[in-house]
């Protein structure tokens, strides 16, 4: 009988434990993460996530994007915390994709503190081919590592 409280309870624990959400003040786990993607089919990015120096805010994190293979760009630059959602814009090289080249953009990723589930926003100034100015829209997910 002991043996079936106890599993019971600890069941009732750990279904507990999956579903109750983090509290709204958790920061983001500094670390590697994974960047999950509908943006690219050839490529994938893993983000080195460290506290802001030198003044270490804890509103603030430094993300080094290191890219797989290595024919993509590297990027870095400080994502800052404000009601919940990191936001980090980057100036990339290859940002947009053409035929046969590729040209550069302001991205801005914005993700949830605690989902860690956000956008990309892909802004450029020219298009492929000299084409208009214009933006494309993604959604990705940060897996810890």
């Amino acid at each position: 009988m002991k043996f079936i409280k106890a599993g019971t309870a600890a069941a009732v624990l750990m279904a507990a434990a999956a579903t109750i959400t983090p509290p709204a003040n958790a920061m983001m786990t500094h670390g590697n993460y994974e960047v999950w993607t509908n943006r690219y089919t050839d490529a994938s990015w893993v983000w080195f996530v460290t506290p802001c120096y030198p003044d270490k805010k804890p509103d603030c994190v430094d993300v080094s994007a290191i890219p797989r293979p290595k024919r993509g760009a590297y990027y870095d630059g400080f994502a800052h915390l404000v009601n919940g959602r990191y936001t980090l814009n980057v100036d990339v090289p290859d940002g947009l994709r053409c035929p046969g080249h590729v040209m550069p953009a302001r991205e801005t990723y914005e993700w949830d503190e605690v989902s860690l589930l956000g956008t990309i926003t892909s802004a450029y100034n020219v298009g492929c081919f000299n084409g208009p100015p214009g933006s494309q829209f993604w959604t990705f997910k940060l897996q810890r590592l």
